[in-house]
């Protein structure tokens, strides 16, 4: 029987490796694994973006050849489903390793323990798993992703220093720079929907693509409680991803089946603006949109704030200042006192350029 204890240092950098994923790859959770072969490691990944490679391929196809016969020290289960990639299990046994230590069990429901069985099944040793502090704490927001039922939601603006994102004459471009309009893009390429009023599109007419194009091609997403948008917004005749229009019970039928025609995807919500942001999130998570990115206007981002479904910021501050009464970055209802306000964690400020830019996790709130 192999000694559990004497893998705790590969599981410490197993779990380091994880950590280089955090804020790319949620709502799934940041893993690493590395490949230990005759007391060295031959072999390291981590997952480091949404959609892309899991850790335990990026380590095995490090490791190469030395991985038969090697062990693997991941801080999750290996998966044993085909989601965004083939399933881990098939990986690990295609590459003839014969141990697998683990740091948590994966807590979906549907999976757990089920990759751990698949692996023993086939004659692989598995250690584990060991509930390890590090390794579980590294799912704390996945679990919490997995019981809220909705989509993992980026909230992204860019504003002036004095918080505008116009002049009160309505001009927006450009406030950010080449290289903070690069990092939306990158970011745009690796959600799966990417959402705006219905006051973005008429103002701007924007495609809602990355570009260049990223891993993936995000859905596009417009809150237009009415239907009033406009009928030559570019996305309804481009012949790209996939348009869905949210809006309320008051839309008239009409503009329904005419946009309907178009290709259009109607996606009805109840409520006010905060109530009917909760209802959308489950419902875009249903036509499966796990990671969403919601980049405004003002009105959209104040709802998704008020109704406390927004998981992370990506914030650009421009050194420029409007003044007077230029349009603020968040509307909503706001809050009365500071303390009602969201906190972040795990975040942290870059430069982009002349740009400045914030990206953190929105800290759960007190109850």
């Amino acid at each position: 029987m192999t000694d559990a204890s004497s893998f705790s240092a590969r599981l410490d950098e197993a779990v380091r490796l994880a950590r280089r994923g955090v804020g790319e790859v949620e709502p799934n959770p940041p893993v690493g694994a590395v490949v230990v072969r005759d007391g060295e490691v031959v072999g390291r990944g981590w997952h480091a973006r949404y959609g892309g490679r899991h850790a335990e391929v990026a380590a095995l196809e490090d490791a190469g050849e030395r991985a038969r016969g090697a062990t693997m020290v991941v801080t999750l289960e290996p998966c044993s489903t085909t989601g965004k990639t083939p399933p881990c299990v098939d990986a690990t046994l295609a590459a003839g390793v014969t141990r697998v230590v683990v740091g948590a069990i994966d807590p979906n429901p549907r999976h757990a323990g089920r990759g751990l069985s698949l692996l023993r099944d086939a004659g692989v040793e598995v250690v584990g798993p060991l509930e390890d502090p590090a390794s579980e704490g590294l799912l704390a927001r996945f679990r919490r992703h997995l019981d809220s039922g909705r989509a993992f939601v980026i909230a992204k603006w860019a504003a002036t220093l004095d918080g505008r994102i116009a002049t009160r004459g309505g001009e927006s471009r450009w406030i950010s720079g080449e290289e903070s309009r690069a990092r939306v893009h990158e970011l745009r390429g690796r959600v799966d929907a990417i959402a705006v009023g219905r006051g973005t599109v008429d103002a701007d007419d924007p495609s809602l693509t990355a570009r260049p194009p990223g891993p993936r091609a995000p859905r596009r997403v417009v809150f237009d409680r009415s239907l009033r948008l406009r009928d030559d917004w570019r996305a309804l005749a481009d012949g790209g991803p996939e348009v869905l229009l949210v809006h309320g019970p008051e839309a008239p039928a009409d503009r329904r089946a005419a946009l309907a025609d178009r290709g259009a995807t109607l996606v009805e919500v109840v409520g006010d603006a905060p109530s009917a942001a909760a209802a959308a999130v489950r419902a875009l998570r249903e036509r499966g949109v796990e990671r969403l990115l919601v980049e405004g206007g003002p009105t959209l981002l104040g709802a998704f704030l008020d109704a406390e479904v927004v998981d992370r910021v990506a914030v650009f501050v421009a050194p420029k200042v409007f003044g007077g009464d230029a349009p603020g970055a968040v509307g909503g209802a706001g809050i009365l006192r500071i303390a009602d306000g969201p906190t972040f964690e795990d975040g942290g400020w870059s430069v982009r350029g002349a740009d400045a830019l914030y990206e953190g996790f929105v800290a759960p709130r007190a109850r």
